[in-house]
């Protein structure tokens, strides 16, 4: 039995030799395997935690440019202040520089440095370029916004070549991960050959399982492998990976922390895409109503001027805004007037083709830019028709909860073809056409005229050269005569003229209006009392009885410390208050009554009188002006000048005396050019007169020459 035994042994040694022999070849080999294995998927596992933490950072790097492109847009809309822009600049220096230590980090990665060609030195060149930028950006954000913008176009571009290196280093580990498959197989075939030379049954059975396990190992390695490729490749929001998420669920050991960590890329990659695209979407699109943005319109312009040089085409740009739309939100709410801005964008998007474009570039305003029309006429019948359908929708405004609204709106409409030079022309043409329309009423469309534009141009230059003409004492004094009826001079008014150093000397009808319109006539007319005061004082001795006349504006007398301004002048000067008369117009008195009362009360105890200039122009109830402190009533000159042959100013000119008279009033007639008025005004009642009959107004010194001649 134990011979048996011992044979049995002896003809089972070799097998156990071999059995034993390939079992110790089989571990060495698995062992080896497990090595090289575990050594790869490290390898693998670091470069997707660098691809991992490299999404991370363009991450950051498209939320710094998010909040850039909302520091720029409220800079430009003047809805941020220096405040908030600076916190916010400080805030987006501190992002980079923490994402400076990414950059250095990233850029000393053995897959960086593997991609060759100065790529790490490119990827920290084209951060610190883009860092530059960023930051000069920001500096001059609060000081110029469009500088800021041009600075953050340049940080854009070096933001892409950052972009373009990312899918370098993606494609470079999908061919690292091709190599290492191809050597773990060469490693299967060694195995195989080896365990031959021992036993062909063992090495059908090794050959058996080293096949599956290569068969396992090698379809997870190319599943991870397309996958990687197809991230590189994918341009969407959402990248379907199955195979992935299968190996995640059923898989085991590294493949399964593989596939982990290639969906975590695939999500760091999602979300960088969608911060991209909102982004985008802050950049080039209206927040509210989602429609393009006044600097998305101003590419579509730039785009229509190239389809019109292509196709010989016209293209026309209406500017639409809503009349008034500041009562809704201030009576209604913000969200009703939300409401208004998104019916009126869903509504104007009905009524345009799909080749047109409706923007919203303003609170309330907003662009239409219709395409392809073959000449002016077929391109104002389009906008003809067009803004009829915008006029009959917006006379009755019905919202989805039934709310009614009865709105205009006032539009602006230029033209442009091929030869357009400037494409930031159209918005400013059609815009100041809208103006033009909200100036001449509601609902309203014109279209842009060029010299009317130019006389818009020379009225703001004309305001320029205004502000600078107080301090470059280019303003004058005029004085022109008031007379009695024995042709004795009484006193005089004071008038202000303007020598303007290029032009010479500017008409009143051209420089007051555009004073009274801007704080310039509270500086300029403090400068008139003043003047004037100081002038009284000079006469005390020379014409002690004469009186001063000087006109006040609205904005002017509507000052809180309109009184304190005059009795400051009286007392620096020393004049005579009794000497002077602050003429006001009768809107003026006229509205806001009870304080007008107030201060004409307070100025008229310490002397000074009042006349009402300009009257029987206005709308003036006897009720109160009965009830104001005034000395004088002044007939307006449009009166005196036809009295001698219109019957209604004549009557008008009775009733202006009568009721002087009934007040206890003085009355002027200004504008007396003849002797023919002079007599008739006596005859009527007048006894005092102002105009060219006695003199044009005069500068001080010829003003003085006369008056001693009419004195002598």
């Amino acid at each position: 039995m134990k011979a048996l035994k011992s044979f049995k042994f002896l003809l089972l040694l070799p097998l156990i030799m071999v059995v034993i022999a390939a079992v110790a070849l089989v571990y060495t080999s698995l062992e080896r395997l497990e090595q090289q294995h575990d050594q790869a998927a490290q390898e693998q596992q670091q470069n997707l935690s660098i691809i991992s933490n490299a999404a991370e950072f363009s991450r950051k790097l498209g939320n710094i440019q998010k909040r850039m492109n909302l520091a720029l847009d409220g800079a430009l809309a003047g809805e941020l202040s220096e405040l908030q822009l600076y916190r916010m600049h400080s805030g987006i220096v501190n992002d980079l520089a923490s994402a400076a230590k990414a950059i250095d980090e990233l850029s000393a990665s053995q897959l960086v440095l593997d991609a060759n060609h100065g790529s790490a030195k490119g990827l920290q060149n084209a951060f610190s370029e883009y860092k530059r930028f960023v930051i000069m950006s920001t500096d001059v954000l609060a000081v110029d916004p469009q500088v800021a913008n041009t600075f953050l176009q340049k940080a854009q571009r070096h933001y892409l070549d950052f972009s373009i290196f990312i899918s370098k280093v993606e494609f470079l580990l999908a061919e690292q991960t091709k190599l290492r498959n191809k050597e773990q197989a060469n490693t299967f075939g060694q195995l195989v050959n080896r365990l031959f030379l021992f036993s062909f049954t063992a090495l059908i059975l090794l050959f058996g399982f080293s096949q599956f396990l290569s068969y396992r190992a090698s379809c997870g390695l190319i599943d991870i492998a397309e996958g990687l490729a197809l991230l590189s490749r994918s341009q969407t929001s959402r990248t379907p990976l199955p195979r992935i998420e299968a190996l995640q669920q059923s898989g085991r050991g590294e493949m399964k922390r593989i596939a982990a960590k290639l969906l975590d890329f695939r999500h760091s990659l999602e979300r960088q895409r969608v911060a991209e695209e909102e982004a985008f979407q802050l950049a080039f699109y209206d927040a509210l109503t989602q429609l393009p943005n006044r600097r998305l319109v101003n590419e579509r312009i730039h785009q229509a001027l190239g389809e019109c040089k292509r196709n010989e085409q016209q293209a026309a740009l209406i500017v639409l805004d809503i009349d008034d739309f500041k009562v809704i939100n201030e009576v209604r709410s913000y969200e009703v007037g939300d409401q208004v801005l998104l019916a009126t964008s869903a509504h104007l998007t009905n009524l345009v083709t799909d080749a047109d474009t409706v923007g919203r570039i303003g609170s309330n305003a907003f662009a239409i830019l219709l395409l392809g029309m073959s000449s002016t006429n077929e391109a104002a019948r389009k906008v003809q028709q067009l803004s009829e359908a915008i006029k009959n929708s917006f006379v009755e405004f019905i919202l989805k909860d039934e709310q009614t609204f009865f709105l205009t709106a006032s539009m602006g409409v230029t033209f442009f073809d091929s030869s357009l030079e400037n494409v930031n022309e159209p918005l400013k043409e059609a815009e100041a056409a809208m103006y033009r329309a909200k100036k001449a009423g509601r609902g309203l469309l014109r279209y842009y005229d060029a010299q009317v534009q130019a006389l818009q141009q020379e009225k703001l230059q004309l305001e320029n050269d205004l502000r600078k003409a107080l301090n470059n004492q280019e303003f004058q004094l005029y004085y022109q005569l008031q007379m009695n009826a024995n042709e004795q001079p009484l006193g005089v008014e004071v008038l202000l003229r303007w020598k303007h150093p290029e032009r010479g000397m500017v008409s009143p009808g051209e420089f007051i209006p555009l004073a009274e319109s801007s704080d310039l006539i509270l500086s300029i007319g403090q400068w008139v009392l003043e003047t004037a005061c100081d002038q009284l004082q000079a006469w005390k001795t020379t014409y002690p009885e004469f009186s001063m006349a000087v006109n006040v504006s609205v904005r002017q007398f509507r000052q809180a410390d309109f009184v304190e301004q005059v009795k400051n002048a009286l007392q620096r000067t020393q004049a005579n208050p009794k000497l002077l008369k602050l003429e006001l117009t009768e809107s003026m008195v006229l509205d806001e009554v009870e304080s007008t009362i107030l201060k004409m009360e307070e100025l008229r105890q310490l002397g000074i009188r009042f006349s009402i200039d300009d009257f029987g122009t206005g709308y003036s109830s006897l009720q109160y002006l009965k009830r104001l402190p005034l000395d004088q009533l002044k007939i307006d000159q449009s009166f005196t000048r036809d009295i001698t042959f219109d019957k209604n100013d004549a009557a008008i000119v009775q009733t202006v005396i009568a009721m002087g008279q009934a007040l206890e009033l003085e009355v002027i007639a200004e504008g007396v050019e003849t002797w023919e008025q002079q007599q008739i005004l006596q005859h009527y009642g007048c006894n005092f007169y102002q105009g060219y009959l006695y003199g044009r107004p005069f500068p001080i010194e010829d003003l003085e020459v006369n008056l001693n001649k009419l004195l002598a």
